[in-house]
């Protein structure tokens, strides 16, 4: 009798391949079946995996290719490839454990479909004790030619903080103006998905100014008009300082963000792109020890769920947070034509350059409290004497800075009060050098002047590979007429 039970296991998960025998219980008895993988029952999850590994290449096959050259065709003719959009730095932020091979698949899926991938990074995090680490590592170090069309592709070790952490720990280090929640059983299908995703941001920044918004692509898993896999923008990251919560063990994150986003009003969908989502649940991946690792019992998901439930109060203080950002007025930027003072910077910037580049240069305030410092007139004189020149940016309350940017380092820049201006001035700014304004990129270059409301929250950047430097002040705002 007690070798029935296998038997009854192999028959009831062979019989999961059609949807209506796909019940309830089925993961308790795939997890049942990976349990005893290592014993006398292994050969079980062999047969099973044998008969999906078949499944799956001929959906592959017979589904997801024919779409994905079809696509290819159709996207030139799309809304999307002739949408005037800039292109938007997206960040893929995904865990993994145990899943070398679904990760290259899931990087070739990116850059197979990305009609501008060198402006994706794509970021993983694996534990420190995963068996196969050095797989990863190895991986990673031909990814520069295995997956050179996207812009980076990082792998952070770490301990094991589980997967809402790990979330949290890339996108701490992602520079995209969206983050993108992935998974190492995802594939990119359509042909220019990004372009889609960029068409529709604009779109939407249209209605909504202020940027918040969560987005979705189809992932080929739920009922037509479900969501799965968040894509947040960098306003609503900012604000929430977080990408995922912690809270849960592993089920209810992406609800989490998803129910805030609807309290909102601010939940869309990304229409016509497919990302595959290849889960054992639907018979369209193998089972594996990563599964069993974060899926064990239902148990364990009746009890996020149940904490969910218990946490509607905190979800509405988050979408508070939120909704004091959609209140507030847009960052208003002047036109620097406006003021006398952009040809005197632009005639300055070789001289402050050269002294730059002639010095070890790191950020420095040269003017503060209504005096020089000593920094000033010691290791920058010419930057000085350029500001000596400008009568605005030397005022009694104001605030003048060299700014030096290291590539991958950020600075958020002191506010000020009601009245003021700010004035940043872009001596040298590689590609990826960007300023935030509450959260919303603008425009701004080298030798380009940006003038704007000081209280706006100002956070600079710098993604590119050589040093970004600029000037920068803090101005009274001039009376009409003046």
């Amino acid at each position: 009798m007690a070798d029935r039970a296998p038997l009854k296991d192999l028959g009831r998960l062979l019989l999961g391949h059609a949807a209506r025998f796909r019940g309830r219980d089925l993961q308790d008895i795939a997890t049942r079946a990976l349990r005893t993988a290592d014993g006398a029952d292994a050969w079980v999850v062999g047969v099973v995996n044998a008969s999906l590994r078949a499944r799956q290449s001929l959906d592959h096959a017979l589904r997801l290719a024919p779409r994905r050259r079809i696509s290819r065709l159709r996207f030139p003719f799309s809304g999307a490839y002739h949408a005037a959009t800039p292109p938007r730095v997206l960040s893929l932020l995904c865990p993994t454990r145990e899943r070398v091979g679904n990760v290259e698949r899931f990087l070739d899926s990116v850059a197979r479909t990305a009609a501008a991938p060198g402006r994706i990074e794509a970021l993983f995090y694996v534990d420190s004790d995963d068996p196969q680490l050095a797989a990863y590592q190895a991986l990673f170090e031909r990814a520069r030619w295995r997956f050179g069309r996207i812009g980076r592709c990082v792998l952070r070790v770490g301990p094991p903080v589980g997967v809402p952490r790990a979330w949290n720990r890339l996108a701490e280090e992602a520079a995209g103006d969206v983050l993108m929640m992935a998974n190492d059983d995802q594939l990119y299908i359509d042909h220019g998905w990004d372009a889609a995703l960029d068409a529709r941001l604009t779109e939407l920044t249209a209605l909504h100014p202020d940027g918040v918004l969560c987005l979705y692509f189809d992932a080929g898993q739920y009922p037509e008009g479900s969501c799965d896999f968040p894509m947040v923008t960098r306003p609503w990251y900012d604000t929430l300082g977080y990408f995922t919560p912690t809270v849960f063990q592993q089920w209810e994150v992406e609800k989490w963000v998803f129910d805030i986003a609807e309290r909102l009003d601010r939940l869309r969908p990304v229409p016509g792109v497919l990302v595959e989502h290849c889960h054992y649940q639907d018979y369209k991946a193998p089972f594996d020890a990563t599964y069993q690792r974060h899926r064990m019992t239902r148990e364990k998901s009746f009890a996020d769920h149940a904490l969910f439930l218990r946490t509607e109060g905190e979800r509405e203080a988050e979408a508070d947070k939120l909704r004091a950002v959609m209140a507030r007025r847009p960052a208003a930027t002047l036109d620097p034509a406006d003021f006398w003072f952009a040809d005197v910077l632009d005639n300055g910037r070789a001289k402050v350059l050269a002294e730059l580049d002639d010095a070890a240069a790191s950020s420095v305030v040269l003017h503060a409290d209504g005096a020089w410092t000593a920094a000033a007139y010691e290791a920058h004189p010419l930057a000085t004497a350029l500001l000596s020149a400008i009568p605005e940016a030397t005022v009694a309350d104001g605030r003048a800075e060299l700014l030096v940017l290291p590539p991958g380092e950020h600075r958020e820049l002191p506010g000020a009060g009601d009245g003021t201006l700010r004035v940043l001035y872009g001596l040298r700014v590689p590609d990826g050098g960007r300023v935030r304004l509450d959260g919303a990129p603008v425009a701004w270059g080298t030798a380009q002047c940006l003038v704007h409301d000081a209280t706006a929250r100002a956070v600079l950047r710098n993604d590119g590979t050589d040093t970004l430097a600029a000037l920068t002040f803090v101005m009274p705002r001039p009376e009409a007429g003046e």
